[in-house]
């Protein structure tokens, strides 16, 4: 997207573009501790808002409709942000396109740590802990971005509404892709909980249009499996459906023709109202697409793959 198509630095015309979550809250002792941002126990002093060198990434906002409430004791999932420690978690995302003659999938492993702003709720600093994937070539380029700076604007109910990177200086290109592609794909996929009470077996539905390669709308229907102290355990299933018929090809200016369409997938998280990042689980995609080009009778066939975790 955005969430579910990953942008792949490495991917030709045929193989194009994917952006689209999983993970679960620990103490990984691969995530960096240290951070140049001051810090004053759990929390951050300082905020990667407006300093020099960051890139501002805006994550599509989603309308969240309650369809059912739920049953027993009501309560408002209102957020508790939790200043007195720091959360560490795993992001793993791999995404994938695969057509005749082309099989391109990229997986990136991203230990973070995140820190409430002292004062600001609605500001999540993180630090890039020691950042690794399976693809040698681009495992070397990113090891530099190990303690890298990154921050998140938070709406209500949990919702990410932007991301700031700032890359350490002697990250490259390609690193810096992959992660701004890690993160956002993950975003993308955030499953924001009602402003309203609700109980278990609570069902919600959030809509988003996500501009990629295709334009999508978004889906994901949410249901609330657990609740206990502030962590809720949601099963969560997506559906992405094009807005138009319009592929644009990446880098290139031109468009192909999409004859036929379809991403979906399901998944469980475990939110946690204290942390600004989803404290487990994981959501799987898969889709297929038919592009047309100039000549209809030699249709591009891609599969789409795309898997997020929290742990």
């Amino acid at each position: 997207m955005a969430a579910v198509y990953p942008r792949l630095a490495s991917l030709t015309v045929a193989a194009a573009l994917l952006i689209g979550l999983t993970g679960c809250g620990s103490d990984d002792p691969s995530a960096d501790s240290a951070t140049s941002a001051a810090v004053s126990d759990g929390c951050a002093q300082e905020s990667t808002s407006g300093l020099d060198g960051v890139n501002l990434l805006p994550i599509p906002p989603a309308t969240v409709t309650v369809i059912d409430a739920g049953g027993g004791e009501k309560r408002l999932p209102a957020a508790a942000p939790d200043r007195a420690d720091a959360q560490t978690v795993t992001l793993t995302t791999t995404s994938s396109v695969r057509s005749p003659g082309s099989d391109e999938s990229q997986t990136v492993e991203m230990p973070l740590r995140a820190l409430f702003h002292c004062t600001d709720s609605t500001d999540l600093e993180m630090t890039l802990g020691d950042v690794t994937s399976p693809d040698a070539v681009l495992a070397d380029q990113l090891t530099a971005v190990a303690g890298s700076r990154a921050g998140l604007a938070i709406g209500p109910g949990t919702m990410p509404i932007s991301l700031r990177l700032l890359p350490a200086e002697e990250a490259g290109p390609e690193a810096r892709l992959a992660v701004e592609q890690t993160l956002v794909q993950a975003l993308q996929l955030s499953v924001p909980v009602p402003t309203e009470p609700i109980g278990i077996g609570a069902r919600w539905r959030s809509e988003r249009t996500i501009d990629s390669a295709v334009t999508v709308t978004q889906q994901i229907d949410a249901t609330l499996t657990g609740w206990a102290g502030d962590r809720m355990t949601v099963d969560v299933t997506v559906e992405e459906t094009p807005v138009n018929s319009v592929f644009a090809i990446p880098g290139s200016g031109g468009s192909l023709t999409i004859a036929r369409f379809s991403n979906a997938g399901a998944g469980e998280l475990t939110i946690d109202l204290t942390r600004g990042l989803p404290a487990s689980g994981s959501i799987e995609l898969s889709g297929a697409r038919e592009l047309v080009g100039a000549d209809p009778t030699q249709p591009l066939i891609q599969q789409t793959g795309l898997s997020v975790r929290w742990q």
